[in-house]
């Protein structure tokens, strides 16, 4: 049976922070733990290459970098319908021009999976060359437990998980 769910992590591996989306697909791979029917992947920075991956999903979750103004490390749930009034006028994402991009478009021609939920971790450092910063290290194990508890719930309702 074809996977329903997807789990998408995006960002580049040589900026720091931005690396966390690959950071936690990286990490779910390597879990017993996971239901079936669920893909993990690396979105890298395609932005627009993700289309054709997102319209095989009736179901997307996409982790990313996102700046939030919040404090280094904090992680914001997101669906689709509270980003798009404000993703042509604010970057969803360290890849602007690529992964909002790519969802307005993937919207407009029909292929936006039914549920796509953004987790976004807000990032402190982007240097070239950097590892995580220890802020965006800590929360990934939570991160991951939000990924994993979505992932085994139909819930598409807006949550903040910090408190």
């Amino acid at each position: 049976m074809a996977a329903h769910t997807a789990i998408i992590g995006v960002g580049s591996p040589l900026a720091g922070d931005d690396a966390v989306g690959l950071v936690a697909v990286e990490r779910l791979r390597a879990r017993q733990d996971l239901p079936p029917n669920v893909d993990i992947l690396d979105g890298g920075t395609d932005g627009l290459g993700l289309i054709p991956v997102l319209e095989r999903y009736a179901r997307v979750m996409v982790v990313d970098a996102v700046p939030m103004g919040l404090p280094a490390g904090a992680i914001r749930r997101f669906t689709w319908d509270e980003v798009r009034p404000r993703a042509n006028a604010h970057a969803l994402s360290l890849h602007q021009h690529g992964l909002t991009e790519a969802l307005a478009l993937a919207e407009v021609l029909g292929v936006l999976p039914r549920t796509l939920i953004i987790y976004g971790v807000q990032p402190r450092d982007t240097a070239f060359g950097q590892p995580l910063s220890a802020p965006v290290a800590r929360v990934v194990p939570r991160l991951l437990e939000n990924l994993l508890h979505e992932v085994r719930s139909n819930d598409d309702g807006s949550e903040n998980f910090d408190r």
